[in-house]
């Protein structure tokens, strides 16, 4: 694993510097996938330069991406779930939260995962049961004891037709947490508990590339992780995503109560 991972993190580091250039040349065309949500020509550029590198290292390999269409993969064989930009209405509004995500999955396990920030130069990796890393420094969650304490990231989808359900979560939780951050990424958020600057995140709406690779980030640097509701057991976990929390392990299961 330790190869591949090294050749994950060549991947995302190319790809997000092509997405940077895209952006610093004022080369970004916009359109609406489904009718709802943005896509830029640079989510089409790196999602095409992600998986021509892949394939030609590993051509029988499976691709499991945001930009394609067709999405019926057995994950017991190996699988590389991607998002070229994770973050696209950040990225395509000049905001620095948005990343390249790339995981690489075999027996329905994610094994390496990498985020990528290129505006903050900022590289998440790890391989499974080998640690969580920001740059060249092993990151840890931050250990709270108290929800009182804990600074808590969310999400929205991009279908605004269960507003009452989003609010009734967040009227619950933010009376009892530190604060409340709604940053845009969902793989950075994640990768910002392992790391500390968050204590918890979840979200309801959520696809497998947007947090494979950051869920085994977070859960080599020690944090919780789990579902507010039960999940459908006929989908690998390596593909799992809604309903997700991710949090330090002591405030986890107070979290999960609120969300429930």
């Amino acid at each position: 694993m330790i190869q591949l991972l090294q050749e994950t993190i060549q991947i995302a580091k190319r790809a997000g510097a092509r997405i940077k250039e895209l952006r610093e040349d004022n080369a970004l065309t916009e359109d609406m996938k489904y009718g709802v949500e943005l896509v830029t020509n640079a989510d089409l550029i790196s999602n095409e330069l992600i998986k021509n590198e892949i394939l030609r290292l590993y051509p029988g390999h499976q691709i499991l991406s945001e930009e394609d269409t067709g999405r019926n993969y057995d994950m017991d064989k190996p699988t590389w779930i991607i998002d070229p930009i994770d973050g696209t209405v950040n990225y395509a509004n000049g905001h620095y939260q948005a990343a390249i995500s790339i995981a690489y999955a075999e027996g329905n396990r994610v094994r390496v995962g990498v985020v990528y920030n290129p505006f903050l130069d900022e590289l998440f990796y790890a391989a499974e049961n080998s640690g969580a890393y920001l740059g060249v420094q092993k990151i840890h969650v931050k250990d709270i004891t108290e929800l009182g304490t804990a600074l808590v990231a969310t999400g929205f989808p991009y279908l605004k037709d269960n507003v009452p359900e989003i609010m009734g979560r967040l009227e619950r939780v933010w009376p009892k947490v530190r604060d409340i951050r709604r940053l845009g990424s969902a793989a950075l958020d994640i990768c910002w508990v392992a790391c500390g600057r968050l204590q918890g995140y979840y979200e309801a709406s959520l696809n497998a590339w947007d947090v494979a690779a950051a869920k085994l980030i977070a859960r080599e640097a020690g944090a919780a992780i789990g579902y507010f509701k039960e999940p459908d057991p006929a989908i690998p976990d390596c593909i799992q995503c809604n309903n997700l929390i991710v949090s330090s392990p002591r405030i986890y299961e107070t979290l999960k109560e609120l969300l429930m």
